[in-house]
């Protein structure tokens, strides 16, 4: 996970990840070296979305790509099979919903990476 370090065990966040969830880019995390865990303290107003893709072209993913970007996203990292993007709150979640239904229903699986807890509850920082 890419971090800039704050203090001795507290970190921002400067990347979303690919596969750990519940944190976005510009949340400030603290790290417990021991447990090898982490928890927000901060949120960084930003929404992770991880895009987990199979015998999707690659010129399809990226023009989805370019459409992100287009809509304030960005992304955080990328591989064979799987895209990261981050978005700004104020992008909207309908907004990004929209995007992600122009990617093909078959071979596709997208989740938020921060906007639910463990159990699957929403976590409703953004209200």
């Amino acid at each position: 996970m890419a971090t800039a370090r704050l203090a001795e065990t507290r970190y921002r966040v400067l990347l979303s990840p690919g596969f750990y969830r519940g944190i976005a880019a510009g949340d400030e995390i603290e790290y417990d070296q021991i447990a090898k865990s982490a928890h927000v303290v901060t949120r960084g107003e930003n929404v992770a979305v991880q895009i987990f893709h199979e015998g999707i072209s690659g010129e399809v993913i990226n023009s989805f790509k370019v459409m992100a970007v287009r809509i304030d996203g960005r992304v955080d990292g990328e591989l064979d099979s799987l895209v990261v993007l981050t978005f700004p709150v104020k992008t909207g979640f309908p907004a990004i919903e929209s995007l992600m239904a122009t990617l093909p229903e078959h071979g596709v699986e997208w989740r938020y990476g921060n906007v639910y807890d463990q159990a699957g509850e929403p976590l409703g920082c953004w209200e």
